[in-house]
């Protein structure tokens, strides 16, 4: 494997990531896997479930980018969506095994892909095409936001502070071109790509900008002159 070194400093963060979402959800019983996380209609347990087969799915994405075979996350939304129900109400031990599994099978995955294959093309379930590389960054992405949906009291706060502007970075830069607002630390030298002139300008530390820009926050704390807009969706 020879990745990029930004991509190769993510693999490194990985599974310090995993270890962090495993020993919070080691502290729940198998009765508090049915109980409601902080995303609506899902309970801990599809927090879990989902958080698993997410590392399924990167995978899909990988064998494409090593063969240049066409192989989605997901065969559909339905698919997806059945997956995470049917092994959403299964024993803690059983969901903490399943995401100790996957993600191996996506951590071997990641050392199969050669140079050339990180800068090849994949596209998402949105339709989006991205190079292989922001796999990583997706994985990483899904273990922090996710760690923070369970609501045990892991927050973004928690998040490496290194991790956090990766992560704006990654969806500040999906946001559609007439979104007109930049976001800028206070806490750190980070700010979103340029907007054009009158963008608005949003402050705040890095873990309060990027609860905001992933919806799970109302960005109560931080500043700007006007009205807050509505995050774009961050598929």
């Amino acid at each position: 494997m020879v990745a990029p070194l930004q991509t190769s400093r993510l693999l490194q963060e990985l599974p310090s990531a995993n270890r962090r979402l495993l020993a919070t959800s080691a502290r729940l019983t198998d009765a508090d896997v049915l109980r409601p996380s902080l995303l609506p209609r899902w309970t801990l347990g599809h927090v879990l479930s989902h958080v698993a087969r997410n590392a399924d799915a990167l995978v899909n994405l990988c064998d494409w980018a090593l063969t240049g075979v066409r192989k989605p996350m997901y065969v559909s939304v339905e698919a997806r969506e059945s997956d995470i129900e049917a092994g959403a109400a299964r024993p803690i031990a059983v969901q903490l095994q399943d995401i100790q599994a996957a993600e191996a099978r996506l951590l071997e995955r990641f050392e199969d892909l050669p140079a050339e294959a990180w800068a090849a093309e994949v596209t998402w379930p949105s339709g989006t095409t991205r190079t292989a590389d922001q796999i990583v960054v997706a994985r990483l992405n899904e273990l922090e936001v996710h760690h923070v949906d369970l609501g045990l009291g892991y927050t973004f706060d928690d998040v490496p502070a290194e991790s956090r502007e990766v992560l704006l970075t990654y969806v500040t830069t999906r946001w559609p071109d007439d979104f007109n607002a930049v976001l800028r630390s206070s806490d750190s030298t980070w700010s979103s790509p340029e907007r054009p002139a009158g963008a608005r300008i949003v402050t705040g530390d890095t873990a309060a900008l990027l609860g905001w820009a992933l919806g799970r926050t109302d960005g109560s704390t931080l500043t700007l002159e006007g009205t807050l807009p509505e995050p774009p969706p961050w598929g």
